[in-house]
């Protein structure tokens, strides 16, 4: 039985080695949140309310070139299980061309969203805290698009320690940079909640510097930013390298990123706008709705890091047209993605009221949180074995198939199907913020199912029996 044998084992390792230090590394960044959230709030109500506005706002435009530059792991996996490193140099130059108008275009756009805080109707203090903090991090976020690069580059590659400690030390930078720029210390006067996009922006900027300098003296990594003539394993080649490459470079990162940019912001919006049609319910119900956000956000880092794991191992045998190492890459990928699962959701149902009254006491919160955490429970499994599938098939270079449903699954479903069991008496009489959470139920189900055919059919087309 593979299940207990020495492939299986050996896969295991290596899948683990991949996805612990993603793991520890999605940590870290969301430590980042944590530590503006609190130190913001010691300022007052208002500095919170912009860093959560500004968070939220913010977001999707980080998504958008993350999700198009993500696609670099899987073209560098690729070319490296073919043994090509003029292709891994080719997509690390391009990727660089390329997040350069991604980090550009990004910070216009941040920089340019007074429109939307007026239609918001926020106090005077909020609002301009908000649009400070969103002018002072835009500045930052060319800086995270090229060390993006860098990371995708070297994960690509089966690097992912590199991430942990950079995100380890970005937390660690952060937390002096909030003191300073909220507080104020010296010449340095306090911005409160503004501070915290100064000190974000100067943190992103650090993790670009560091990640350039672990590159170049790491004599493995520092060989595909050489000139080509210089290095005796790479073909040589003219400067022409060094200048932007559209059909073989930015173009297949494009086609292959845009999808993953698409199914990334679709399943951010369903939960910011599951927030905002919940708001008529009242407080109780919307602080319930974020504890269960809260919780199943980080509970899911563990599938993530799996799954990014998978995107790896796959490219890399997918390059090499292994038929046999790509099957014992996915059997493995995806048993433990369902071990995973079904352990998170275990923990989920039989510790749910002690993971609420980590948040808050309130007997009404209490009860709500209580039975979202109950429906998240019952997604885990499916939601852990939907994002293998898709970290497969993005080892596939297949990302066409997980926007669409994800688009199916988070809009379709989870948010109109559960608009409709939440406010309407069409199917059952409404339920309340729970009917949305049924429709993730049902949408995760759904997009487990599909990927998965999916995931095995594309495995047959390209790695047929010979």
């Amino acid at each position: 039985m593979f299940l207990f044998s020495t492939a299986f084992f050996h896969e295991s390792k290596l899948l683990v080695k991949l996805a612990l230090p993603i793991l520890f590394a999605q940590l870290a960044l969301t430590g980042l949140g944590v530590v503006d959230t609190i130190m913001a709030s010691k300022v007052g109500t208002n500095d919170l309310a912009a860093i959560g506005l500004g968070t939220n706002i913010m977001l999707p435009v980080f998504i958008f070139g993350t999700g198009v530059l993500l696609a670099i792991t899987p073209l560098v996996s690729k070319a490296n299980g073919q043994q090509k490193p003029e292709n891994v140099r080719l997509y690390l130059i391009q990727g660089l061309w390329l997040s350069i108008p991604l980090g550009i275009a990004s910070l216009i756009v941040l920089m340019n969203l007074s429109w939307l805080l007026k239609l918001l109707g926020l106090n005077p203090e909020v609002y301009q805290l908000t649009k400070d903090y969103l002018f002072f991090i835009a500045f930052g976020l060319p800086g995270v698009a090229l060390y993006q690069v860098l990371r995708f580059f070297w994960e690509g590659l089966g690097k992912t320690l590199p991430t942990m400690w950079i995100s380890f030390i970005a937390l660690m930078l952060n937390i002096p940079l909030n003191a300073i720029f909220i507080y104020g210390f010296g010449p340095i006067e306090a911005h409160g909640a503004a501070g915290c996009g100064i000190a974000s922006s100067l943190v992103m900027w650090s993790m670009f510097f560091i990640g350039l300098l672990y590159i170049l003296k790491n004599s493995q990594l520092s060989r595909y930013l050489k000139p080509l003539d210089s290095v005796n394993s790479l073909e040589a080649k003219t400067k022409q390298d060094y200048k932007v490459n559209w059909q073989q470079g930015i173009k297949p990162i494009v086609s292959l990123g845009l999808p993953n940019s698409f199914a990334l912001l679709f399943e951010v919006s369903l939960f910011s706008f599951i927030a905002l049609f919940i708001a008529v319910l009242g407080t109780s119900v919307i602080a319930a709705n974020q504890i269960a956000i809260s919780f199943t956000s980080v509970a899911f880092m563990v599938p993530l890091s799996f799954a990014m794991a998978l995107t790896v191992r796959v490219g890399y045998g997918f390059g090499q047209l292994d038929r046999i190492k790509v099957k014992n890459t996915l059997f493995t990928g995806l048993s433990w993605a369902l071990i995973t699962g079904l352990l998170l959701a275990l923990i989920s149902y039989v510790f749910r009221v002690d993971i609420v009254k980590l948040y808050s006491n309130d007997p009404e919160v209490l009860a709500v949180a209580t039975t979202l955490i109950f429906y998240a429970a019952l997604y885990q499994t499916f939601d852990a074995i939907q994002v293998n599938a898709a970290g497969a098939l993005r080892g596939f270079h297949n990302t066409k198939t997980t926007m669409f449903v994800t688009f199916i699954s988070y809009w379709v479903i989870g948010l109109g199907l559960g608009y409709i069991f939440t406010f309407t008496d069409w199917i059952t009489q409404p339920m309340g913020v729970t009917g949305f959470w049924l429709g993730i139920v049902i949408g995760l189900t759904l997009a487990a199912i599909l990927l998965s055919l999916k995931l095995r059919n594309v495995f047959h087309y390209h790695l047929s029996a010979k």
